[in-house]
């Protein structure tokens, strides 16, 4: 039988080699956008790797509506009650940070640079992911004794320490010496390896004994949308009645929920990922039409052979089977090729191609891919099932008389 299949698809040389082609095509273009989609996913998923997923910033803003006799454009500035009363919030509210940021010349012996100096409570290692590279992050008692310790990011340590530890060196901030005692690993990118952590009671005191804090972070405890949003709403209504603007000036307070953002960009990929199979799929039907096409021509120009077949005693079945055996053959070596095309393309762009901002680490899940070639092969073959059954009824006697 496979002879038989063989022959038929080599006396119609370059109308199958064009029709494997078309379904080679279409397996290989799905292939490349899936992983293309993969990659644009993976960039965008990086861009939360720095945060807690689950995390809720608040920053300081000004009002924008008149409120309780006060007119707009007034500042509002956090301090540590706002930042005790929302962190005593409930079960809602599982880690809190509270910062306040320098922008200043930080020094080793003969070496400086300017850069962010965060001070920060001991939960920032929640809310920022941050790990240790080095050393350790700092703790409670760090804030309670008001040691004047540092964690440095990756870069901060390069640019100051080259290749050496870091670990028990001073470096000078505003004239104040901080003792280094870690170095944090931080999945984030660019700035998230350019910071300087020390306590918040510190960096308050270089700027003059205030109390005053930039901004807040909590993490939602159910890692929850609906929750989320209540917790933020809640927080909203505590810091208007603190501060006497009105709730609904989302410019006095801005939050940022880190979840909901989250929520809205997976969503967005639910749909991408559904418009790469419709093109994907698409391209396959062109290729499946095609050797549906082939196999209607081949079953015209066939029918003296079919006929004589059956006169000579081949059954309708096996007239079935040797027809969908071309279109099985054509469409399982043609999948082959395109998944193996697809992948390798995948892999060479992968390594060789340069850095692209939004993308990253394009590839394909296998058991996908090859789901969408067993998917293609089937799909070829009932292809040919509609022209085989024709090939089927055909008569001896009238197929004797085609000419």
């Amino acid at each position: 039988m496979l002879s038989v299949t063989l022959r038929g698809l080599a006396a119609r040389k370059l109308r199958t080699f064009l029709t494997a082609l078309s379904v080679a095509w279409g397996v290989f273009v799905l292939i490349v956008l899936l992983a293309a989609g993969r990659g644009l996913e993976n960039g965008a998923m990086d861009t939360f790797g720095g945060d807690a997923l689950n995390s809720v910033w608040i920053s300081v803003g000004m009002t924008s509506v008149p409120f309780a006799g006060q007119g707009p454009g007034r500042k509002i500035q956090f301090n540590n009650a706002d930042f005790d009363s929302l962190s005593t919030l409930g079960s809602g509210v599982e880690y809190a940070d509270g910062e306040r940021e320098l922008m200043t010349v930080v020094r080793y012996n003969d070496r400086h640079s300017t850069f962010r100096v965060r001070g920060v409570m001991p939960d920032v290692r929640y809310l920022e992911n941050t790990g240790t590279r080095e050393g350790r992050l700092f703790d409670e008692d760090d804030v309670r004794q008001r040691r004047k310790v540092a964690v440095l990011g990756p870069e901060v340590a390069k640019v100051l320490f080259d290749n050496r530890s870091p670990l028990g060196e001073y470096i000078r901030i505003r004239d104040v010496n901080f003792r280094v005692v870690g170095v944090y690993d931080d999945p984030g990118q660019g700035d998230d390896q350019r910071f300087i952590f020390v306590p918040l009671s510190i960096v308050q005191m270089m700027s003059g004994a205030t109390l005053d804090i930039d901004r807040m972070a909590f993490t939602v405890a159910d890692f929850d949308q609906d929750t989320s949003q209540s917790l933020v709403k809640s927080m909203r209504e505590i810091l208007a009645d603190r501060h006497h603007f009105a709730p609904e000036d989302e410019r006095a307070v801005r939050f940022f929920s880190n979840l909901e953002v989250y929520a809205k960009v997976s969503r967005t990929f639910v749909w991408i990922r559904a418009f790469v199979w419709l093109v994907g799929i698409g391209t396959l039907l062109a290729g499946i039409v095609g050797v549906s096409n082939i196999t209607l021509i081949s079953v015209k120009e066939r029918t003296q052979e079919i006929g004589i077949r059956k006169a000579i005693g081949a059954t309708s079945a096996s007239i079935v089977r040797m027809i969908v055996g071309e279109s099985l053959l054509i469409t399982g070596i043609a999948g082959y090729v395109g998944l193996a095309a697809g992948i390798g393309a995948v892999n060479l762009a992968a390594r060789f191609m340069p850095p692209i901002k939004g993308l990253r680490d394009p590839s394909v899940n296998f058991e996908v891919a090859l789901s969408a070639t067993a998917l293609i092969v089937i799909a070829g073959t009932l292809a040919g099932l509609f022209p085989a059954r024709q090939a089927a009824t055909i008569q001896p006697i009238s197929a004797l008389r085609t000419e």
